[in-house]
């Protein structure tokens, strides 16, 4: 059986075998096999910005640099940003930087947070000290304030090239560019990505629900796999099928489009259903972990959580009510049974299981088969 509490050891094994396994690691999508977006709607112009104006944004908080879909924003070690500076006072080219301006008055970071965030570090909070510089080392151990003003001119005066998405892109194409060009030391999974182009509402809405003690319990993530969002994506997949039932579910699109529009729409949810929607969660979690116990989610005892099995099983349960739900945890051996058959002898079925991706519609149909095969015993 799955242990409820895993020590750290055992949570990092469980790290390397998700890493190398379609239960978790799942491919979303296949995008040669999706409907392409427009390309004549993509709305990309380049800006030449002195670092003086970049500043000037970051100082009246109209740049996002700390967004909610949060890595980390500053993850780089004190070398890498002193590196950093350096390039600015020899004057070496910086890669370009690519921002979604679609909000004027918030401007969102594409590619380029670590970099931006090192400049406010540095020029403005005055908090990074430069070490392990590798041609100015006489400036080793200084701040900004105690560089000669040669150099703070330097850096001020610095051209940086801004790409900006404009207003009238639409979301479809800012998710596509901002795949693209997310070129970091450790880029965006789909997750992150989602977050970072959806801060406020539907980050607080995801958080709130990933910190339920009740989905805590039956999912029992490392901190690993949390703070790359895996646990807000579990969500977020089950919230998608909740406000759109898995009939309607966009096959031509595919996953990684209909999680967007999720998200997306996550910022106009009205608050009654939201409190509803935590409600109908709360039930579920509580459903699977007595029907399942530790091994809710799972294809067998020793498997990580499968996405595709939590949203089919936490969706089905949340629509049941609370006398379904009694007679389930009654009936769960029986259940159980089913269930275990259905992956035994269901060779489609566990192709639906294997990726998020594959016969969404199958596996929803044939786990609401199961539930209403138990309820009519």
């Amino acid at each position: 059986m799955v242990t409820n509490k895993l020590n750290d050891q055992q949570m990092e094994l469980l790290d390397r075998e998700d890493n190398s396994d379609d239960d978790f690691n799942f491919q979303e999508d296949d995008d040669e096999s999706l409907e392409p977006f427009d390309p004549t709607k993509i709305r990309v112009k380049t800006k030449p910005m002195t670092m003086d104006l970049l500043l000037k944004r970051i100082e009246y908080d109209e740049i996002d640099l700390a967004p909610d879909f949060q890595r980390q924003s500053d993850i780089w070690t004190t070398k890498a940003k002193s590196r950093l500076i350096e390039s600015l006072l020899i004057r070496i080219p910086l890669p370009a930087f690519y921002i979604d301006a679609t909000d004027d008055d918030k401007w969102i970071i594409i590619d380029g947070l670590q970099r931006i965030h090192t400049f406010k570090k540095f020029i403005l909070d005055k908090e990074l000290t430069l070490t392990d510089l590798q041609y100015l080392t006489d400036l080793n151990n200084k701040k900004y304030n105690d560089l000669p003003r040669h150099y703070q001119r330097r850096i001020d005066e610095t051209e940086l090239t801004v790409y900006l998405i404009e207003p009238g892109t639409p979301k479809e194409v800012k998710y596509n560019i901002f795949e693209r060009v997310n070129t970091g030391g450790l880029p965006l999974n789909p997750q992150e990505l989602r977050q970072a182009m959806n801060p406020g509402k539907p980050i607080k809405i995801l958080k709130n629900l990933a910190n339920l003690p009740e989905f805590k319990r039956v999912i029992n993530l490392s901190k690993k796999k949390k703070k790359r969002m895996d646990d807000h994506e579990f969500i977020l997949g089950f919230l998608a099928f909740y406000l759109t039932t898995y009939e309607d579910y966009p096959e031509k699109k595919g996953r990684k489009y209909f999680l967007n529009e999720a998200i997306n729409q996550l910022n106009t949810i009205d608050y009654n259903l939201i409190e509803t929607i935590v409600n109908k969660f709360t039930i579920a979690m509580k459903a699977a972990y007595n029907i399942f116990g530790n091994t809710a989610f799972r294809k067998s005892s020793s498997s990580p959580v499968n996405k595709s099995l939590f949203e089919a099983w936490s969706v089905t349960l949340s629509k049941l009510n609370s006398q379904e739900i009694d007679i389930l945890i009654n009936q769960k051996e029986v259940l159980k049974e089913k269930f275990i058959q259905k992956i035994q002898e269901d060779n489609d079925f566990n192709k639906s299981i294997s990726q998020a991706a594959n016969k969404v519609k199958y596996r929803f149909e044939k786990i609401n088969q199961i539930v209403q095969e138990v309820l009519s015993c």
